[in-house]
């Protein structure tokens, strides 16, 4: 049995077996990286567009959701619900931050995230394992 993510996975990846394993992970990194992107923002936004954002001062925000407040500071890349700190991605109420701004998001992600830190991860080359067997 399969799950609904793997059939969509192997659907997706047809053309993409063919490829030699580098490229075939190469192209895996960026579909996933592009639905994850395209899923969160989706959500996010969709969060942040039923906030009410006040300036405080240029980089200060607060957010109203519902009967909750927030404090956003865009300059330290913090919110007072701590998710933005914590993933080092702007969260809903830092995307509102934003949004209100007409700022965008992506100087506001860590480097981390970035193509090139991934790169780097694996710049040290990393030798297989003897098998134990024989």
């Amino acid at each position: 049995m399969t799950s609904n993510i793997a059939e969509s996975l192997n659907a997706i990846t047809k053309y993409a077996r063919e490829l030699p394993i580098v490229e075939l992970l190469e192209y895996m990194r960026t579909l996933l990286e592009r639905w994850t992107n395209e899923k969160l923002l989706k959500v996010k936004g969709t969060l942040s567009q039923k906030m009410r954002v006040r300036a405080s001062t240029d980089h200060i925000h607060t957010l109203i959701d519902g009967v909750k407040r927030f404090i956003v500071c865009l300059q330290n890349k913090r919110c007072s619900c701590g998710q933005f700190q914590l993933d080092e991605l702007p969260c809903a109420r830092a995307l509102a931050a934003l949004r209100h701004r007409n700022e965008s998001y992506e100087n506001y992600c860590s480097p981390y995230y970035t193509r090139e830190s991934l790169l780097h991860t694996y710049e040290i080359p990393v030798d297989p394992l003897p098998d134990e067997s024989k």
